[in-house]
């Protein structure tokens, strides 16, 4: 296993958004594509992403932090965890990690090989 961790970049978050855009269920979410959404790199060590979203006329923006996700396995399931937030947002879905997030993320985690209680 390699020792050193990704050094993550908004380029980065935009290639694994693209990617898990195509695949299901994301790919019939009717997301927007990724020149739509911010991208952004952090040093939060309390969160190891989170989403803006619900501002009327604005971007989504999902942050990541370069401080607690270092494997490409952490990002990807990061960046899902994010994706829901954003596609539950733009179905008028504001529960967080209610009912909605958790069938989603249960499908998500299905598909992916996520594990759920770290989703």
């Amino acid at each position: 296993m390699p020792t050193d961790s990704l050094h993550l970049t908004p380029e980065m978050l935009r290639a694994a958004y693209d990617y898990l855009r195509v695949t299901p269920p994301f790919n019939r979410w009717k997301l927007p594509p990724a020149d739509e959404v911010e991208f952004h790199v952090t040093r939060h060590k309390d969160r190891t992403g989170d989403c803006e979203t619900g501002v009327a006329g604005s971007e989504p923006i999902i942050r990541i932090s370069a401080a607690l996700v270092g494997w490409t396995t952490s990002l990807m399931a990061t960046m899902a965890h994010e994706i829901v937030h954003v596609y539950l947002d733009r179905k008028g879905v504001r529960s967080h990690h209610g009912a909605a997030f958790r069938r989603c993320a249960a499908q998500v985690c299905r598909r992916h090989g996520f594990d759920p209680k770290l989703f």
